[in-house]
């Protein structure tokens, strides 16, 4: 019996369906993997790219499309319209703004979003290589969804793992499953997350990114 298995086997997810979730966690693997490892040239090549770049591009030309971001290289902090029916993310303006939470727009503030820094601090380091994050995920745009979050087809374990809360959480939409655990680990908390990312799944992004993270470590919560 492998890991996965033994961690699906503890969070209760019945014998017979092991063999379907396995695939569907074991097919995250390789792309996973491959953004990951890409990933770590992102902070030098975007140093270049930043540098390069027009102010008001949104996205990369197709030939550096492999380090282009699934939202917009501007950020994912712009407002949001309805038009003909759909939530669109609106452009990124030209200057930082403030939201009434106190969130800047910019991802290094106060520079503008369109500039250098926040350009580079959001695609080069915090949100690596995401246009391939959607490339290689699993749509979910054919499932159910209530209150903007999709309705599960079955979830086992406990929901309310996180950083407090030590567990395995497994779920599972439209034939596609996620694997979540969180253990303690030098004092911190480590998590491990397999599969495709249902649970963040929404309304608007009707998709589930690949992911393989078998080592996350975050310190004690102060």
């Amino acid at each position: 019996m492998n890991k996965l298995q033994t961690y699906l086997t503890e969070a209760g997810v019945p014998a017979e369906l092991h063999a379907h979730a396995l695939a569907s966690l074991q097919s995250a693997r390789k792309p996973a993997l491959i953004r990951f490892w890409l990933g770590l040239t992102a902070p030098i090549v975007w140093l270049f790219i930043a540098a390069l770049l027009p102010r008001k591009a949104e996205q990369l030309p197709r030939w550096l499309r492999w380090y282009d971001n699934n939202i917009s290289i501007n950020g994912d902090r712009s407002d949001w319209a309805l038009i003909d029916g759909q939530h669109v993310r609106m452009p990124a303006p030209d200057e930082d703004v403030v939201h009434d939470d106190g969130q800047h727009v910019s991802y290094w503030p106060p520079y503008s979003p369109r500039s250098f820094l926040p350009r580079w601090n959001f695609n080069g380091i915090r949100n690596r290589c995401g246009w391939l994050a959607k490339k290689w995920a699993q749509p979910l745009e054919s499932i159910a969804y209530r209150a903007g979050l999709p309705v599960l087809d079955g979830e086992w374990g406990n929901p309310d793992i996180g950083r407090q809360v030590m567990g395995i959480r497994v779920a599972c939409a439209g034939g596609v499953w996620q694997l979540v655990r969180t253990s303690r680990l030098w004092g911190g908390t480590k998590t491990e997350n397999y599969g495709f990312e249902v649970l963040n799944a929404n309304t608007i992004d009707r998709f589930a990114t690949c992911t393989w993270t078998a080592w996350s470590w975050k310190g004690p919560k102060k």
